[in-house]
């Protein structure tokens, strides 16, 4: 059965843009010509694709089972267009970047805009699980966050490395020491994240190697939560090293078990190397990467 590119422009668009009215807008088409492309895509299959409300759409598990078909139709046009035009520059698009560390991360986002200033982005910033997840789902075209496991679909480069520390009060009574050991933290109250977040998963993995067990009264969403909580004379919390901005308020010690760095990565669907805006941004992370490498050894 064929299915044309028609069709599926307009189903990717719809679903993209939420209703068929900003779909034909997208496509610069009528939007009759989208209802009907996605009629006669519908036809095609024992159950709708979607289903109709009066502000929007929504895919149905099976327009969704489609969809993450469909989606990588676009890259196949665009890998196609980079064939015939090595030197295509991203121009003017959109280039969804899933970012877990705003710290590290915003310099580099923020050279690229200003590289491409035709581009637009549109960062998301969520937790280090989400991050892979979108970029598994193609739903961002880079992620920025520490990719702990190898996936076969996903290739990554190493950006910068940084070490779980500690975030404590600087009247605390432990805030005099150089550094801190987990037996020292354990008998502490503590300030802690959800099970899937990476830095809680981290200092699990510390206390474990030790038979300890981490628990608390209290369990924030993210670091600034975190922080907030830790200025109030909650407890102690934690954080890895460059993700906390100084602050009078805080004290970041080392943990002395916690010796292993965690790498941040620039991460991208392998499929997805060559096309504009994903190879250019990784370029540019690769320049910014070897460039504070020689910055190193120039000292």
């Amino acid at each position: 059965m064929d299915y044309s590119m028609a069709e599926i422009r307009a189903f990717n668009a719809t679903l993209k843009t939420g209703n068929f009215t900003r779909a034909a807008d997208l496509l610069s088409v009528s939007q009759p010509a989208i209802t009907a492309q996605i009629r006669k895509l519908e036809s095609r299959f024992s159950a709708p694709l979607l289903e109709r409300f009066s502000r929007g759409v929504q895919a149905t598990d099976l327009g969704k089972q489609l969809y993450q078909i469909t989606r990588q139709y676009h890259d196949l046009e665009t890998a196609i267009e980079v064939l015939s035009n090595p030197r295509l520059s991203p121009g003017k698009m959109t280039l969804h970047v899933a970012n877990a560390s705003s710290i590290i991360f915003m310099p580099l986002m923020a050279e690229f805009s200003r590289r491409f200033p035709q581009t637009t982005l549109k960062i998301k910033s969520v937790s280090t699980s989400e991050c892979r997840a979108l970029v598994l789902n193609r739903e961002v075209d880079i992620g920025l966050f520490p990719l702990l496991d190898d996936n076969s679909e996903l290739s990554r480069l190493a950006f910068s490395a940084h070490r779980l520390m500690a975030v404590l009060r600087p009247d605390h009574p432990l805030a005099q020491q150089s550094s801190l050991s987990v037996n020292e933290l354990v008998g502490e109250p503590l300030i802690l994240y959800k099970p899937e977040a990476c830095t809680q998963q981290l200092l699990e993995a510390v206390f474990g190697r030790f038979q300890l067990t981490v628990s608390s009264n209290v369990v924030v969403d993210g670091r600034l939560d975190m922080s907030e909580a830790v200025s109030h004379g909650l407890g102690i919390g934690f954080a890895l090293e460059q993700d906390i901005r100084p602050d009078p308020r805080l004290r970041v010690m080392p943990i002395l078990e916690a010796r292993d760095e965690v790498i941040e990565h620039v991460v991208w669907l392998k499929n997805r190397r060559s096309l504009p805006g994903i190879r250019d941004f990784i370029q540019l992370a690769l320049e910014q990467r070897c460039g504070a490498l020689s910055e190193v050894s120039e000292l």
